[in-house]
């Protein structure tokens, strides 16, 4: 069994090599942190942390932060039509291999974080990049989503250009 500090050197160097990895961010709770981009320079970022209560897990996070025009929308659509939308996207990411939160829990939406946990027994560097990709789809679902419904870009025009749904 790899040590923790094996396992996060692991890790690094593959995000090195796809040329992913950003920088190591400490964090009280956490025994590691690695900050990184997907795909890379795109300006997406997710963490793969392992949390101080798992010795043996990693966890790919992600978040999408909605842009505040398509907050605005989605609070200025009929509660009923709101409420049929985001219980389609409950729906829809529940068979995704990634878990999720919906921040705040309710239909106030403002972000969506997305999690795959990794056992250290079937951690490879394949399940890894297929875990990374896993979050990046289930993001950009949430991004087409919203373009679909709410036009690329529509809620700005008055206002300028559209504003980064991701963090």
């Amino acid at each position: 069994m790899s040590s923790i500090e094996e396992t996060r050197d692991r890790i690094k160097a593959w995000m090195v090599q796809e040329g992913l990895f950003k920088e190591e961010v400490q964090a009280e709770n956490l025994y590691f942190q690695l900050a990184a981009e997907f795909p890379a320079k795109s300006g997406r970022h997710l963490s793969i942390i392992q949390p101080k209560n798992h010795e043996d897990m990693i966890v790919v996070f992600s978040r999408i932060r909605l842009a505040d025009s398509h907050q605005l929308a989605l609070s200025a659509m009929p509660p009923k039509e709101r409420e049929r939308l985001l219980w389609k996207m409950r729906y829809d990411l529940l068979f995704q291999d990634s878990s999720f939160e919906i921040e705040p829990a309710g239909s106030d939406l403002q972000s969506i974080r997305f999690m795959r946990e990794i056992y250290y027994d079937g951690l490879t560097k394949n399940l890894l990049m297929e875990a990374i990709k896993e979050n990046f789809k289930c993001e950009l679902y949430v991004v087409w989503k919203f373009q679909e419904i709410f036009g690329e870009g529509q809620a700005n025009k008055a206002s300028g250009p559209p504003e980064p749904m991701y963090c």
